[in-house]
């Protein structure tokens, strides 16, 4: 045997002939070692945990910063824009000059999350990683600006979100119509929402679910708007 104290090698025996130790003795002190540790171990779990939630519970309670007069008026006349030119409908047969700008920012990003979620090695999360990173990106700028406290800046990411939610719902509407130009000239082959229906068989509520999604934009974006002035009246100094 090994003696579990010195190291040294022997007959089986009561204690150590080496350095005297009583094995059962020095086995249970291990024990009492490993149960202390054991303890610690939990406690700082514990604490740990109580640390991560205060300071969770500690951004929430955090003032949010106030919302100026210029940056309400800049704000809003996003939102007018929005109002005028985004879609009222998911069956379109083209973007206007506003909406194509905005269109074609949100495309980078649609595209890029197709090599995103593609390295996972799922074909199915490839062809929906595009529209789910349209709504990842501004929902990690959200997040940024949620732990700053920051109102314009969440007001910004929320537009962006929802006006994404629009986005994505005119292509899965698409995907019955095929009226949407694809980028680089692909044919329908290429279409994410036809292959995505294709391969679910959702068919029967296609509709239904684009305009799910597109309704859902349009009422955050209403809803943002007036939850962005809501904060503007309060933070004014006769508020």
């Amino acid at each position: 045997m090994i003696c579990p104290k010195c190291q040294f090698e022997q007959p089986d025996s009561k204690s150590c002939v080496y350095c005297g130790v009583i094995f059962v003795k020095y086995q249970a002190y291990l024990d009492r070692q490993n149960t202390v540790t054991n303890e610690n171990n939990i406690e700082n779990k514990e604490k740990n945990l109580a640390e991560k939630k205060t300071a969770f519970f500690a951004i929430l309670t955090r003032p949010w910063k106030s919302v100026t007069t210029p940056t309400f008026i800049f704000l809003t006349l996003l939102f007018i824009l929005h109002g005028i030119f985004f879609p009222k409908t998911t069956r379109i047969e083209g973007w206007s000059l506003f909406t194509g700008l905005v269109h074609n920012v949100n495309l980078a990003f649609h595209e890029a999350g197709h090599i995103l979620f593609g390295l996972f090695g799922n074909n199915t999360l490839m062809i929906l990683g595009g529209s789910l990173n349209q709504l990842l990106i501004p929902l990690i700028v959200l997040a940024g600006f949620f732990h700053k406290r920051d109102r314009a800046g969440a007001t910004f990411a929320l537009l962006w979100l929802f006006g994404n939610f629009i986005d994505v719902s005119i292509y899965m509407a698409d995907g019955r119509f095929l009226e949407l130009p694809l980028i680089g000239g692909l044919d329908l082959e290429a279409h994410d929402w036809r292959n995505l229906f294709n391969r679910f068989d959702l068919w029967s509520v296609d509709q239904l679910l684009s305009n799910i999604i597109f309704y859902l934009g349009w009422a955050g974006i209403v809803l943002t708007w007036i939850w962005l002035y809501k904060s503007w009246q309060g933070d004014r100094p006769n508020g």
